[in-house]
């Protein structure tokens, strides 16, 4: 897929907050700072977890990752230094945070039970949440955040402020806290029918031929006859 010479910055103003046109790529941004600093203070704490065996510090860990990931994005939309690699990096640090929690802390409760909700739960969030959310590169958008400008059913099961706070490390965070296989593995598994639902839909979206900067043109041009 090509991107158009529309969707240089400032080549077009669509009036759509999260399309690409008026926005320059960045690497060093404050918000990626974040994502780099909270993945550092993740990795520490679940260093020490690995070396002490110790549960409260994977839960610390989790909390790094989980107000870090508010963090940065909460300061990329409040800054407007919103980028479309700063979306992915966003994206690789929360799989190598979460990863390393669940493995971790099922290695030091081996069980059956335990490894359930972990192989559910992975199975979704690294596969079918990463492949989720990054098709927002097939159409003209800053990030999922803005998924809404093409599906909005897709983006309130899964990038609207209730969606983000229950359907990834909300179950990680229950489970630790709770301790019951149980409870994970239903809500891991409620979870895994939404992200599939989700991706069934979005692979059912057309995908336009030329990103045009705006993602509502996008959609216009995707549905038109050829």
């Amino acid at each position: 897929m090509s991107v158009s010479a529309a969707a240089s910055p400032g080549a077009l103003r669509c009036g759509h907050r999260g399309c690409t046109a008026a926005f320059a790529e960045q690497w060093s941004t404050w918000p990626n700072f974040v994502t780099a600093v909270r993945t550092m203070a993740t990795l520490v704490a679940w260093a020490v977890a690995v070396t002490t065996g110790s549960d409260a510090w994977l839960l610390a860990a989790l909390l790094c990752y989980w107000v870090g990931d508010i963090a940065d994005g909460l300061l990329a939309r409040l800054t407007g230094r919103e980028t479309r690699t700063g979306a992915v990096l966003d994206v690789l640090a929360d799989r190598l945070s979460v990863c390393l929690v669940v493995v971790s802390y099922v290695s030091t409760h081996p069980s059956a039970s335990a490894a359930l909700p972990a192989a559910v739960f992975l199975a979704q969030f690294v596969v079918l949440d990463a492949y989720l959310t990054l098709a927002f590169a097939r159409w003209s958008l800053l990030s999922p955040n803005y998924f809404g400008l093409v599906d909005a059913t897709v983006y309130r099961l899964n990038w609207s402020p209730p969606a983000k706070a229950t359907n990834t490390g909300a179950v990680v965070l229950v489970w630790l806290v709770t301790g019951s296989t149980l409870v994970a593995t239903v809500l891991a598994a409620v979870v895994l029918g939404v992200k599939s639902y989700s991706a069934l839909r979005i692979a059912r979206l057309p995908v336009p031929p030329v990103l045009s900067g705006c993602a509502v043109l996008d959609v216009r041009s995707a549905m038109s006859p050829r």
